[in-house]
Parts: structure tokens; sequence; C-alpha cells
């Protein structure tokens, strides 16, 4: 593991954090299928006004391929990551488990990130690095994010909000699947529906498969 600079530390989470990224995975497989709520393109903003934005595909049905940009004022200036993901399951908590396949620089091509996503509703998620000693292996990570999470210590308060802006489906196929418009689009901040919109369909959300 080691430290990153201030923006390359967000990956999949977000700059303005601190963060890490490892030698080890937490696990060297997908503890658990595709999380299907997680696929599509998520986009955050820091107090800077920096764009960032991550668009989760499925590879297969257990793994993701996750595209990290810094999104800059033309293509030349956009910085890309591209990783390969799985679920990590450590005792009561999950994680995604990130290996790095190519970087814009500063992230070493085979290093591995560890995020947590909160599902906080239909098109908002919250990510957290967790705060994991350096220089172990991945039976390690998982014996300090069990004792972590037991003291109240595997997070610190730094934390990222993340919008959906459009939606991926997984038809359990390997092939890239395309991006669509959200279905149920959030009404406007002022509460005023515009006139095409008669009829909102509440949706249970799905977590997993």
């Amino acid at each position: 593991m080691r430290k990153l600079t201030l923006f390359v530390s967000l990956l999949v989470i977000v700059a303005g954090l601190s963060g890490c990224f490892f030698d080890h995975p937490l696990t060297s497989s997908g503890s658990k299928d595709l999380n299907t709520w997680l696929l599509g393109v998520w986009e955050h903003k820091n107090e800077k006004g920096d764009l960032f934005r991550v668009s989760v595909t499925p590879k297969s049905g257990d793994k993701y391929w996750v595209n990290f940009q810094k999104v800059g004022s033309s293509p030349k200036l956009t910085k890309t990551w591209e990783f390969e993901a799985w679920n990590s399951r450590v005792g009561r908590i999950s994680f995604l488990t990130l290996k790095c396949l190519s970087s814009a620089g500063e992230v070493p091509v085979g290093s591995y990130v560890f995020v947590h996503t909160q599902l906080l509703d239909q098109e908002n998620i919250r990510t957290r690095i967790p705060m994991l000693e350096p220089e172990v292996d991945s039976f390690r990570l998982r014996r300090q994010v069990r004792q972590r999470f037991k003291e109240g210590t595997l997070f610190g308060d730094e934390k990222a909000d993340w919008n959906r802006v459009s939606e991926v489906y997984w038809s359990g196929s390997s092939e890239l699947q395309p991006f669509q418009p959200l279905r149920y689009p959030p009404v406007p901040v002022t509460g005023v529906i515009p006139e095409e919109v008669e009829e909102v369909e509440v949706k249970v959300l799905e977590v997993g498969r």
C-alpha cells in the first residue's frame, strides 16, 4: 500500500479525500454475484468544481469493468484509469476490490484499491475508503477489517457522494452493455413536474441479483 496524492486517492471514490492503494487484494475473487445496483455512470463534483466520472459495466457474473475519469476542459486534459473489480465480503461488511489495469499516472498498474459503497437512494451512493495498515498480505488485511470494524475505527470522516446519470442493465452476457438514460429521472428540486410526466412509478430497489 502507498499513500496517494489528493486527487488520485479517489480512483473510484473522489478527489479531496486521502486514500491508499495496496499490493494485495482483500479477496482474490468475488465473494458474491454482481451487485447490479452499482452498474451505470456516476458523477461527483468536489468543492473546487472538478468533475469526476465513473462508469461501471459487467465483465462477467461476478466481475465489473470500472472506468474512472478526472474530466478536463478538453478530451486531451481528461485523465483516465481502468480497473477490474469484484465484490469482497469480510465478516459483515462488503467492499469493491479494484485492480488497476491501465493508469494515467501515480497509480501503478496491478495495484489494488478497496471501496465501501452505501446506497442512499435510487440514484445516489456514498463511498468510503477503509483505513488499513500498509504492506500486509490479504489475510492480514481481512483481519484488520474485522478488528477495526468491531472497534468502530475502520472509516474516518471522509466520504464522497455520487449521482447516477445513466444506467446499464445486466443481461448475463460478457459483452459490453450499452448505457441507457435513467428510467426514473429525479423530480426537479422546485417540485414542478414536467408536463410530459403524468405519473410517477415507485420501484422497489433491488440490491444485487
